[in-house]
């Protein structure tokens, strides 16, 4: 937008056209602090934003950090270190950057927002005090002027006292008049330079941000493509285990299969079922037994449908010794009944 500009002489005339003009720029300033005031909010509300982010993504950072890759076998191969290592690295690599960024949220109050706010305070200052004190020596001015022409022509001296007081009053006005002009033109060139230097500023420390987060990366990168390697090169070797365990669980299944059949037996003191398990000179499975009882008079439900007993067998022809382990029906149970003696 371009307009006119404000000239000290048409102030002092105090023409038609001067108010006109003078009427434009108050509402381009007027404008031009209600968009400032926007863009002071948006920058706000991004600067909160990136506040949560960079919260978010130390929680992030951290829990990498922290993390701890378990692996099977009683020692780590220096492929299998470097990977579990490689999810620490990549938390502390998160954290240098985000360190970046909380010095720049962290100065943002002082170098971004409270500028804006005090652009936007200094306009509303000029459009409202300065503009009520000109347009107050205006009305006085021009309703003293027209007092002073219903004056008597009968008393000169009234003539030369309303001159001196009108006199004043115009100087008083030509003042606030001037005053008020150059506080106009004053805020339009601050405007120029005070804005733009804001914004250059905020746009310089987040592009140096961006920088940082680039070089990190360029420094990062060949240790990154040495661990994708190394994943690369486990993630083959973990396809490859995982087709023989296939095929050596197939193979053990049916050995299984054909060298402990399922049994079962029975008694004068119980009944009982049992699948077993032989190991060279070790035999064990679970053997399931319904206890003896007291012959009864009758034969009832009762009686068949008496509780059966899980144990747990083990036994050796080495040393000939056989343990039974009672157990319950649930797995958790199992786990903690089910030790060696």
């Amino acid at each position: 937008m371009v307009l006119k500009p404000l000239e000290f002489s048409d102030a002092l005339s105090d023409s038609p056209w001067f108010r006109q003009n003078l009427h434009e720029h108050e509402q381009a300033l007027d404008e031009t602090a209600k968009s400032i005031k926007l863009i002071a909010d948006h920058c706000r509300k991004l600067i909160s934003s990136m506040r949560k982010v960079c919260q978010s993504q130390r929680g992030f950072a951290n829990s990498l950090v922290d993390f701890k890759v378990a692996t099977v076998g009683s020692t780590q191969t220096d492929d299998e270190r470097a990977i579990a290592h490689s999810v620490k690295d990549f938390g502390n690599l998160l954290l240098k950057i985000e360190d970046h960024r909380s010095r720049i949220l962290s100065d943002a109050e002082t170098l971004y927002l409270e500028p804006l706010k005090e652009l936007v305070e200094n306009i509303n200052t000029i459009l409202h005090d300065s503009k009520r004190r000109y347009d107050k020596e205006s009305q006085r001015f021009y309703s003293n002027l027209e007092k002073h022409l219903h004056l008597s022509t009968a008393r000169k001296t009234d003539f030369r006292e309303a001159d001196a007081q009108l006199g004043q009053q115009q100087q008083t006005f030509c003042q606030a008049s001037l005053q008020y002009v150059s506080e106009i033109q004053s805020i339009q060139e601050h405007l120029k330079f005070a804005f733009v230097e804001t914004l250059s500023t905020f746009l310089s420390h987040w592009l140096t941000f961006y920088k940082v987060g680039n070089d990190a990366n360029e420094k990062f990168r060949p240790q990154l493509n040495g661990i994708q390697q190394k994943v690369q090169k486990a993630k083959q070797s973990f396809e490859t285990t995982q087709a023989e365990a296939n095929i050596l669980k197939t193979k053990m299944l049916t050995t299984h299969l054909k060298t402990t059949p399922f049994a079962s037996g029975s008694s004068s003191d119980n009944s009982s079922s049992s699948t077993t398990t032989s190991t060279g000179n070790i035999k064990q499975g679970y053997i399931y037994m319904q206890e003896k009882s007291k012959i009864p008079t009758k034969i009832s439900r009762d009686v068949l449908s008496r509780p059966w007993t899980k144990y747990y067998c083990v036994f050796s022809k080495e040393t000939r010794i056989f343990t039974m382990i009672p157990v319950n029906s649930s797995a958790k149970t199992v786990k903690k009944k089910a030790f060696w003696p």
